[in-house]
């Protein structure tokens, strides 16, 4: 099958996706309505009138989590919901699936937190929470091989970056643009101004490599754990927003509403590989 065709062929299902109808078998009444309207916002983020107020960027919530988080992918929401409360090294707290949804929008997104009672996380809660019925509560995950992401990022050189870019070129431009601009309302952005902050999960290497080794390209994701590690490089070596946490919690919003210990944090591209002991200038 040829490379157009592969894109083609994505872009369909991605679009399919984007645009599914009802969900199938949801409960009766208000909480069958509010699933819906989690999966849809997840969709639709950018564009949904009650979740565009919290999004600072192009992404949305499919970008990351394809399919609407149903499937067995890196990003997938099935047992998400199982292994919450828990301990978030991040916040220095237990959080609840809530807090981590609400968290999302200031670094993945890029935007202002919502509260986590707001009908946004609510409903984007009961859709993952619905995605995993019929789950035990703290469900043990399969167990699955280390990858060697974590020892490939202590060893990275401006080589690798290199290399990656050459697996972007091959493997990514055509549907991400060769600025990594995106295609609006089709393909994200995968950095610039429109992409991800410096203070999401996907700004660290290791966890951009195993997500893309799941999932890119989409529709046919092929790539050696090796070029999924240097695109992944290539991609968070690019200028993208800092994170100042200050800046995406809303104004007034009393301590008690943000389930956090940490409450101060600036994280940029440069401070990212620091704290893994490499120089972002000898990267580039």
């Amino acid at each position: 099958m040829s490379k157009s065709v592969v894109i083609a062929a994505a872009l369909v299902a991605w679009s399919s996706a984007a645009g599914a109808a009802g969900l199938q078998g949801l409960p009766a009444g208000p909480l069958g309505q509010a699933i819906q309207r989690g999966h849809d916002m997840i969709m639709n983020s950018t564009t949904d009138p009650e979740v565009k107020p919290y999004i600072g960027n192009a992404l949305t919530c499919n970008s990351c989590h394809t399919d609407g988080g149903d499937n067995d992918h890196p990003g997938s929401f099935l047992g998400t919901a199982t292994k919450f409360p828990a301990y978030s090294k991040r916040e220095n707290a237990v959080i609840t699936l809530e807090d981590r949804v609400a968290n999302c929008f200031m670094r993945s997104m890029n935007g202002m937190r919502p509260s986590t009672d707001s009908p946004v996380t609510v409903d984007m809660v009961a859709y993952i929470t619905w995605l995993n019925r019929g789950k035990a509560i703290y469900g043990a995950a399969p167990a699955k091989p280390a990858a060697p992401y974590g020892a490939m990022l202590k060893a990275a050189t401006h080589a690798d970056v290199v290399a990656g870019g050459q697996v972007y070129a091959a493997n990514c431009a055509s549907c991400h643009g060769a600025e990594g601009a995106g295609i609006a309302g089709t393909f994200p952005p995968l950095w610039g101004a429109q992409s991800y902050n410096a203070g999401a999960g996907l700004a660290n290497v290791v966890k951009l490599a195993t997500w893309v080794k799941g999932n890119m390209p989409l529709g046919n994701p092929h790539l050696s754990e090796k070029e999924a590690f240097d695109v992944a490089l290539f991609v968070d070596t690019h200028p993208r927003p800092d994170f100042v946490l200050s800046q995406h919690l809303p104004a007034g919003m009393k301590p008690d509403d943000y389930n956090a210990t940490v409450r101060s944090e600036t994280d940029t591209v440069e401070s990212n590989f620091k704290k893994v002991g490499l120089s972002l200038q000898a990267l580039r």
